[in-house]
């Protein structure tokens, strides 16, 4: 089933299946009570171990969801895995992985955490009382970003370095109570002007008034919308040691009075903004510590990681496989199914992203050592005579074994030809996939 969604570029059970026997085959598979998401995300927290082990990784995390709002002919609003969303009427599940990146490559190896959860009916925005705020953290929907840290930690022991990354919604006091340890920093985009202790101002305040330590070029993207102008913007960096109060809706007397962190503010330079527009800024709270620009830059540039776990909800959504197009009548199967779209994504990513890479040994990423084997095979068939024509990295590296798989998908090897991207990559996949499949056939046939 793997191997169709990677050719066709979809999870739409119609458009995957060749015929009605692989229909009812793939529907049997997804709504089997053997299978379930539970033991899909184990499986595929399982390969991320395994290759953590002495890098230094950062773990991005972030939520997305899957609203099934225009099959809901095709569901059930009793389905006990499936539930409100925002949108009065609507039913989907909401989706919340740790996308695990090695932070000298710059590539994501698999997954510490994968959440999948849907609303109970009633509960449309996930505050079913008036007490909420009153509820324990490990009640509310917002705790799993503090699980996600906590269950990543576990879960990449063998890692030499892990660092946590998430958007404004993981602000949460108790997460930079908890999380952090000789081997594990956090890096948390700011959401709330926080009190400081032994201090008149606030952490903004601080933060604009501590002095300017350098300037960065930031290559500002035009919004689709038209709310932003393209740009190259020139951005402003401070820093300060801070130390945030512990709010006072925490009852929990286990949690410190205060927490010592460094802020970093990025501010885009206000004589260069287009008019209309606000500032480009990022204020974000990290547990590394601070001492001067490169060492902020540092930090900003592995926040800006994040992009990724976009890229890779993208890939999942309407720019790839579209995951909320499918017509399966079970929530328990839709989330089954999501898990494998998850995976299929970041390994079609991959590829796409590993078309220059070119570190040592950094094929193994996606592939097994066999078959890398069977790609030094494959090579010779679509290797041409001329210099132009021939794979000219290094064997062996992530960038040489995308070569012959975007050849294999499709595209003609040429360097003046556009890059190779999802789409031929995800054909290209599926065939070396067959390829291998026969390889290991006629091998037992020999033996």
């Amino acid at each position: 089933m793997v191997d169709k969604i990677m050719k066709k570029n979809t999870v739409v059970l119609n458009q995957l299946a060749n015929g009605r026997s692989d229909l009812v085959g793939f529907s049997r598979f997804l709504s089997n009570e053997k299978i379930t998401h539970q033991s899909l995300i184990k499986s595929a927290i399982n390969r991320s171990r395994e290759l953590v082990t002495g890098r230094n990784v950062l773990v991005v995390n972030d939520t997305t969801d899957f609203n099934f709002r225009d099959h809901c002919n095709y569901l059930s609003a009793f389905d006990e895995d499936l539930g409100p969303m925002s949108n009065e009427g609507d039913l989907g599940f909401y989706l919340h992985p740790g996308l695990v990146i090695d932070v000298e490559q710059e590539i994501g190896l698999g997954f510490s955490y994968i959440k999948i959860w849907n609303r109970k009916q009633g509960n449309v925005r996930g505050r079913g009382n008036k007490s909420y705020k009153q509820l324990p953290l490990e009640e509310k929907e917002t705790y799993r970003w503090v699980e996600c840290g906590i269950e990543s930690k576990k879960n990449l022991r063998s890692a030499n370095h892990l660092t946590i990354i998430a958007d404004r919604e993981s602000d949460i006091y108790q997460e930079f109570a908890l999380l952090p340890d000789d081997k594990t920093d956090l890096i948390i985009r700011s959401c709330q002007n926080r009190c400081l202790h032994d201090s008149n101002t606030k952490l903004y305040e601080t933060l604009s008034q501590a002095d300017c330590c350098g300037e960065y070029g930031l290559k500002v993207r035009a919004n689709q919308n038209g709310k932003r102008q393209g740009r190259d913007a020139v951005m402003e960096v401070r820093f300060k040691r801070v130390r945030i109060v512990k709010p006072m809706s925490i009852k929990d007397n286990s949690m410190p009075d205060y927490i010592e962190l460094f802020a970093i503010e990025a501010q885009e330079k206000t004589d260069q903004i287009p008019v209309g527009e606000k500032p480009i800024c990022w204020r974000l709270l990290t547990t590394f510590h601070i001492s001067d620009l490169s060492q902020a830059l540092q930090v900003i540039r592995s926040y800006a990681m994040r992009w990724q776990i976009e890229l890779l909800f993208g890939t999942m959504k309407s720019k790839g496989l579209d995951m909320e197009a499918s017509q399966l009548e079970s929530g328990s199967s839709l989330k089954n199914l999501c898990v494998i779209a998850l995976q299929v994504s970041l390994k079609i990513n991959q590829l796409t992203q590993g078309r220059d890479m070119q570190h040592p040994d950094s094929a193994r990423i996606i592939f097994t050592p066999t078959q890398i084997i069977v790609l030094k095979l494959l090579l010779t068939q679509f290797e041409g005579k001329t210099e132009k024509a021939k794979n000219l990295f290094t064997p062996g590296t992530l960038a040489w074994a995308a070569w012959i798989v975007a050849r294999m998908g499709g595209w003609k090897g040429y360097s003046s030809e556009a890059k190779p991207g999802n789409k031929t990559m995800s054909i290209g996949l599926t065939r070396f996939e067959d390829a291998f499949i026969g390889w290991t056939l006629a091998q037992k046939i020999c033996a």
